[in-house]
């Protein structure tokens, strides 16, 4: 008999000590959102737009807050157009200008010496692809020159994207590796 009334009581003290503080947590998180809002979704960092891409090198010193990367798609030859996939990384808000160069043997097509970004934000990486043509073997050089206007100043950063070009007999020939050191 003195089980009996043990029993509902140590029932009554497990639900009582059960029901605390489980959820209190979440309808705090909820109740300090205004209605019919929900959590915004973070997009993905400058990083993950980036993966898998080259930082371009640097001309000089510079402090100017953006970084220039970018990526081949296929191995340079000589007279073999060539998309060169190019990623503006800025670390402010402003406005960008990109101006495009190529080394004697890297021949770019028509229209392609500048590149206008209205807007820019820090949190995104901004795609272009240029087209080239080698007409060279060995080291070319694609010249990026950023313009970069922010909180009422207008600053250059000047870039180099190095392409190794070999002669079409040669790209087809080479074998092992990723494919893609170039």
């Amino acid at each position: 008999m003195s089980t009996r009334r043990i029993s509902p009581l140590f029932v009554l003290l497990l639900l009582a000590a059960c029901h605390g503080d489980s959820n209190k947590g979440a309808e705090s998180n909820a109740s300090s959102r205004p209605k019919g809002t929900t959590p915004l979704r973070r997009g993905p960092t400058q990083e993950e737009l980036t993966a898998g891409m080259v930082e371009a090198v640097t001309l000089g010193k510079s402090t100017v807050p953006v970084d220039v990367k970018f990526d081949l798609a296929e191995r340079p030859a000589v007279g073999q157009s060539l998309d060169i996939v190019i990623a503006l990384v800025p670390k402010v808000a402003g406005s960008a200008a990109v101006a495009v160069s190529g080394s004697d043997g890297l021949q770019l097509v028509p229209g392609s010496g500048k590149i206008d970004i209205p807007a820019i934000e820090p949190t995104q990486a901004y795609r272009m692809t240029i087209t080239v043509t080698p007409t060279a073997e060995g080291v070319q050089l694609l010249g990026l020159n950023v313009t970069l206007t922010h909180d009422s100043m207008t600053e250059s950063r000047s870039f180099s994207v190095p392409v190794i070009v070999a002669t079409g007999d040669a790209a087809a020939s080479t074998v092992g590796g990723s494919g893609r050191q170039w």
